[in-house]
């Protein structure tokens, strides 16, 4: 609800924006006085047809990484023990750290054998200096060490920290 909430906010500035520039250059000494209702009127004509917060990119791109998220759950086979009713969000102000700097992620890698995030040249660099080198999360109870093919992009983080630095710009 608030990602189409931002998501028409959005495109009602960029409408917005589209009818002032239309009126202001069908604007000359004769016709100043109606401006203000020819925004108007243009805003009406054109928000009309393109308010459709399903459409924005932003939209798109949340349904694309739920339904990757869902066939990701299903083919691994926990959603035998879920519904509705066990899954819950909540606003959260996360600061994703990596383990290893103690800085903010920007590149995260998430290790496959523990799940753990890492920032992905530190843990590289780590992995590349140190060839037998362990989850650096403290109690981790995964025994193997860190290979280079155990890292994978953790797309569903990258994600959630566009959102949040793009939610901090606009505050």
């Amino acid at each position: 609800m608030y990602m189409e909430n931002y998501c028409l906010l959005e495109i009602e500035q960029e409408v917005a924006e589209q009818v002032l520039e239309a009126a202001k250059a069908d604007t000359n000494i004769s016709n100043i006085n109606t401006l203000q209702e020819r925004f108007e009127d243009g805003l009406k004509t054109l928000s009309q047809n393109r308010i459709n917060p399903n459409s924005h990119r932003y939209m798109q791109e949340l349904k694309t990484r739920y339904e990757s998220g869902l066939q990701s759950v299903s083919s691994s086979g926990l959603t035998e023990n879920l519904n509705e009713s066990d899954i819950a969000i909540v606003q959260t102000n996360e600061q994703f750290l990596d383990p290893i700097t103690k800085k903010h992620i920007s590149d995260p890698v998430k290790n496959t054998m523990c799940g753990h995030v890492y920032e992905r040249e530190t843990i590289l660099n780590l992995i590349r200096r140190k060839h037998r080198i362990r989850c650096p999360v403290a109690g981790c109870a995964n025994p193997e060490s860190i290979q280079e093919n155990h890292l994978l992009e953790d797309e569903e983080l990258r994600f959630r920290l566009s959102l949040s630095q793009h939610s901090t710009m606009i505050h």
